[in-house]
């Protein structure tokens, strides 16, 4: 079997995150990869199976919303660009190969889900823990707030579990000896004493002199370096919730309204109920609580929510807006200690009880309150300000000036810049497109809003273009004096350098002018401030004596050192460290073996991507 062939393979130094983002798309998605509609085009086949167009853009939606809410408005600038979309795209589409492969592999290995196992990892889930016990009132929050029911969640675990196998399958099939350990912490810890000396680069380049004609020499020899991609230079208006709301003040009288107008969102109830999978089942039982029946009782014996039901269906304290609404209005509508008759929600059907309700003061609510004000107010002003520059700006397209000013904002103007050099400002790849390739701005008029995230908006308009050409001498000149300065610097501290390692080897005390030492310091992999120092440090052979060896070295600022490697202690670490350190080598490696396992199983796989499908622009297929 392919996990016991794990340990042949080559250690691997891609990504040790794929599985994991495997597992999330599993509980992101659900089970809609394995619902395949015969009617439908593919966008991937895994093994003659069918991954659909429809549920390639499912996912690809799920995505597009979960990056959206957790990056705001980083993702949105990025949205709109044809290169993001396409990369997102080809992402997405591995992953559900990815899935796939590793579905078929569960089938082939015949792994399985009981029921009790669904309920044990549920119950032993930390998300759904307040205090290192499950609560089934959060259980509940934040299933309403992944669009889930009871049933759906235990459906999606009933997929994802088997990978929790393969995992630990995996996780199991590796093993660490002490041998092993033991090496490894003697390298990563090890410590080289060392005395260096060092020739500033800098110091060095000020004393060179470059000629015109070896400036001109060069600059013809070498034409292609001096290739200048195409500039703009754009003027812009920036409107944005950050500059409206620190206009905004909010008053106690408006905060005192809102809380008047809207008691209902500051309501917290205690709320229990008795799911169905059918109204027919519901009426029975709402039947039998008429007649007198126990609520609690029933709920034990007949929900299908059986978390819930274990505790007479109670669901703890709820806030507003954490179940769904037909579930909320349905309690809204009755008193304490009253239940519901049956209600749909989602198509599962509840009897909803209210077992117990109170009113948070204002004070305890005021801060939000405020903020819910303020928000609302920036909403209002922002999508006001917005309309009014969008009409301006169309109106008078060879300027922005009335559309700073409809807008109160000022007109920001840049420098030069090409698209490898975009200020951070109009960073954002959906402007850097419009500036470069859209007919608008090609022709100097104002581009429309361009939105580059929750409350964020920019005009642009291009003021100069220059095209894609070779630098002149005259614009090159700078660069390449530094260039040649650089380089007659850098031949002339490596020749000293190598001299002085040669005597210093030679004769140790030897004295030699600008070769001054500094005291000894300690460096370790472990603690790595200087990488392209360290690594050259590292590269010294092991001295054989107490006699140092000498060697050449640079640091990261280009500067040529000279190493005087006086001595090497290997590692040493307590027994507590020692363990600790096993155990992240063991997780290093176990991730290892699972990247290798998603390779071994693409190796023998036969995947046909729909190329044409997944690289087009994702709003033509919808």
């Amino acid at each position: 079997m392919l996990i016991e062939k794990m340990h042949n393979l080559t250690n691997s130094k891609i990504s040790k995150f794929i599985l994991g983002l495997i597992t999330v798309s599993f509980l992101v998605g659900g089970m809609s990869g394995y619902l395949f509609s015969s009617n439908d085009t593919y966008a991937a086949k895994v093994n003659g199976e069918v991954i659909s167009q429809q549920d390639f853009l499912n996912r690809y939606n799920q995505e597009f919303e979960i990056r959206a809410q957790r990056e705001g408005e980083a993702f949105m600038g990025q949205s709109d660009s044809p290169e993001f979309v396409t990369a997102l795209r080809q992402n997405i589409v591995n992953l559900m190969i990815d899935q796939e492969l590793l579905r078929q592999y569960v089938k082939e290995l015949k792994l399985g889900v009981s029921d009790e196992m669904i309920k044990r990892a549920i119950v032993t889930d930390p998300n759904f823990q307040v205090k290192g016990k499950f609560d089934n009132s959060v259980y509940q929050r934040i299933l309403q707030q992944n669009h889930l029911t009871s049933d759906g969640y235990a459906s999606i675990l009933r997929a994802s579990l088997p990978l929790e196998q393969i995992q630990n399958g995996v996780a199991n099939s590796e093993f660490i000896v002490p041998a092993q350990v033991k090496n490894s912490a003697e390298i990563f810890f090890q410590k080289r004493l060392a005395r260096l000396a060092t020739l500033s680069l800098a110091d060095e380049m000020a004393k060179q002199s470059v000629s015109d004609d070896e400036i001109k020499t060069y600059y013809e020899a070498n034409q292609k370096s001096f290739v200048q991609p195409e500039q703009v230079k754009v003027q812009y208006i920036d409107l944005s919730a950050d500059n409206i709301s620190k206009n905004l003040q909010v008053t106690d009288i408006e905060i005192a309204q809102y809380y008047q107008d809207n008691k209902a969102q500051f309501m917290t109830q205690r709320l229990a109920h008795i799911q169905f999978a059918n109204e027919q089942d519901a009426k029975v039982v709402y039947e039998e609580l008429q007649k007198g029946a126990n609520f609690a009782d029933v709920a034990k014996t007949k929900s299908l929510d059986k978390i819930s039901g274990e505790n007479g269906g109670d669901l703890g304290w709820v806030n507003a807006n954490e179940l769904p609404k037909a579930f909320e209005d349905a309690a809204a509508a009755l008193q304490v200690g009253q239940y519901s008759q049956p209600i749909n929600v989602d198509g599962n059907y509840h009897i909803v009880l209210v077992q117990e309700r109170k009113a948070q003061s204002l004070e305890n609510v005021k801060a939000q309150i405020a903020d819910l004000v303020r928000k609302s107010l920036m909403e209002s002003r922002y999508f006001s300000l917005e309309k009014q520059a969008s009409d301006k700006a169309f109106e008078d397209s060879k300027s922005l000036n009335t559309a700073a000013q409809a807008a109160g904002v000022k007109v920001q103007e840049s420098d030069y810049f090409s698209r490898q050099n975009v200020p951070a400002g109009l960073n954002f790849p959906n402007v850097i497109y419009t500036i470069f390739e859209s007919d608008t701005t090609n022709v100097g008029m104002n581009s429309e809003p361009i939105n580059v995230g929750d409350y964020h908006t920019i005009i642009v308009r291009v003021l100069d273009r220059k095209a894609e050409g070779v630098k002149s001498l005259e614009e090159a000149k700078i660069d390449i004096e530094t260039f040649l300065k650089r380089q007659k610097a850098e031949n002339v501290l490596n020749e000293k350098a190598q001299q002085a390692v040669k005597k210093l080897s030679e004769t140790p005390e030897s004295k030699i002018d600008g070769i001054n030492f500094s005291s000894e310091q300690t460096f370790t992999l472990s603690e790595n401030k200087d990488p392209i120092l360290t690594n050259g440090i590292f590269s010294i052979a092991k001295p054989e004596s107490s006699k140092a060896l000498y060697q050449v070295v640079h640091n990261s600022n280009g500067d040529v050192v000279v190493v005087a490697l006086n001595k090497v202690e290997q590692g040493s670490l307590s027994e507590k460290e020692l363990s600790q350190f096993a155990m992240q080598l063991l997780r290093s490696h176990q991730s290892e073996l699972q990247v290798q396992l998603i390779q071994g199983l693409r190796e023998r796989a036969k995947i046909e991507v729909n190329d044409s499908f997944i690289n087009q622009d994702d709003e033509a297929q919808q």
